[in-house]
């Protein structure tokens, strides 16, 4: 006769504690693993203060400045506070497709175009929120076209 040790039962339940434990074992290392940048405004506004010039430059002239460049750019896409987060991964879409342009294809060019021209409005805000909460001067910020509200016309014949 088998010892109550050596039941099905009590083999499961073992292998049931020992899969918990490897679980709580592996969900600790996670958790202690590197963390996950939090928002931070105050980090943010540090971040485009310190890379200003790389962010205004408008263009960048070698494979280096442009892996250095998408780096710096995920990292503050990581510390962006909500008021721009979304403005600011915008901007980084746009320079992560042209990332993967290939000289003279047309339909590369015109993703990057496009791209472009959808993160006008973003880089409009993100250089307004970054003057108006850190100080911090971005512009002039160039688009291909106006995105200031347009003044409502005036009837005719109203007086000025």
């Amino acid at each position: 006769m088998r010892s109550l040790c050596h039941t099905r039962f009590v083999r499961c339940k073992r292998l049931a504690t020992i899969a918990f434990s490897v679980c709580i074992t592996g969900t600790t290392l996670v958790a202690c693993g590197d963390p996950t940048p939090e928002r931070d405004a105050a980090a943010f506004c540090e971040g485009l203060r310190t890379n200003r010039s790389a962010i205004v430059a408008g263009s960048i002239a070698s494979e280096l400045e442009l892996s250095s460049t998408l780096e710096m750019y995920r990292q503050l896409d990581d510390l962006a506070p909500l008021a721009v987060s979304q403005e600011w991964s915008t901007l980084l879409n746009a320079i992560e497709t042209a990332n993967t342009v290939v000289p003279g294809d047309p339909d590369g060019i015109q993703r990057v175009a496009e791209a472009a021209y959808q993160s006008e409005a973003a880089a409009l805000a993100i250089a307004e929120w970054a003057m108006a909460s850190c100080d911090v001067d971005l512009g002039p910020v160039t688009t291909l076209v106006p995105h200031d509200a347009p003044e409502p016309a005036k009837p005719v014949g109203a007086s000025s």
